[in-house]
């Protein structure tokens, strides 16, 4: 029987400052090539982040860091999330990701942190399973 579930919806995005943008398009075309729809932006402030996933209806949100800030910017979309009442939508984190900034992400929320080096085959798997089981309980 063929799934007739919606395609996860995914949000990606990193900062507009960040002009780094190789790893998050790479990110971009993996997901819409398994079939995920794909939002892509570049915010100003941590609530822009919150404000276009409830505009998109996504089922997880995908943010990119390789200039730092990603505790502080993180904790901050977290909050948005929880002060919007939607704090289970899933946060993925990836990019240059320090090792003492993993348990702080963990601790704040975090579904998943890649630091580099992950292969595509693993990242789409995890946005596609963490995306799906948002959607099943929405």
């Amino acid at each position: 029987m063929p799934d007739t579930a919606p395609q996860p919806r995914v949000l990606l995005t990193k900062s507009f400052i960040d002009s780094h943008d190789r790893a998050i398009a790479t990110i971009a075309l993996a997901l819409r090539d398994a079939a995920m729809e794909v939002v892509l932006i570049d915010y100003e402030q941590p609530e822009d982040v919150v404000t276009v996933a409830l505009q998109e209806d996504v089922d997880i949100i995908g943010l990119s860091f390789m200039s730092g800030g990603q505790v502080e910017t993180t904790q901050k979309i977290v909050a948005e999330l929880q002060r919007r009442e939607v704090p289970d939508l899933p946060v993925v984190v990836g990019g240059v990701i320090r090792p003492f900034d993993v348990a702080p992400l963990e601790a704040v929320g975090v579904r998943e942190i890649f630091r580099g080096g992950a292969p595509l085959t693993d990242v789409v798997a995890t946005f596609d399973r963490l995306a799906r089981a948002y959607r099943s309980h929405v």
